[in-house]
């Protein structure tokens, strides 16, 4: 889990969901709203997989909540599968889902979520 003070500032009973890993059920992330920045983060990526955790402004959650769900399950599961296999792993730049253009970018201790 992210240890900075938006992160501690964050009511536990905001979380909006959970994503766990089907094969290895001990790793299990979090959705959470952070008021603060008018965005959902996740918690448990960097705790489980050692990566930086992902921000996703609102706006993209209230357009299509389990578009954006899935994919955020596609990138938990291809981090956990390196891992897994001990083969390095790096945030895609840039990803298509559905005709549609996603970026993911550095975004202070997070990894931006924004469509192009």
């Amino acid at each position: 889990m992210q240890d900075t003070n938006e992160l501690k500032n964050t009511d536990p009973d905001q979380v909006i969901a959970t994503i766990t890993n089907q094969q290895n059920p001990e790793q299990s992330v979090k959705i959470k709203y952070l008021k603060t920045q008018s965005a959902f983060i996740t918690s448990g990526i960097q705790a489980h997989l050692g990566m930086k955790e992902i921000l996703i402004p609102a706006h993209l959650v209230a357009a299509d909540f389990q578009l954006i769900a899935a994919i955020i399950s596609a990138i938990l599961e291809r981090i956990s599968m390196a891992r897994e296999t001990d083969a390095p792993f790096a945030y895609a730049n840039r990803f298509e889902v559905l005709d549609k253009r996603y970026t993911l970018a550095e975004y202070g201790e997070y990894m931006k979520l924004e469509w192009e």
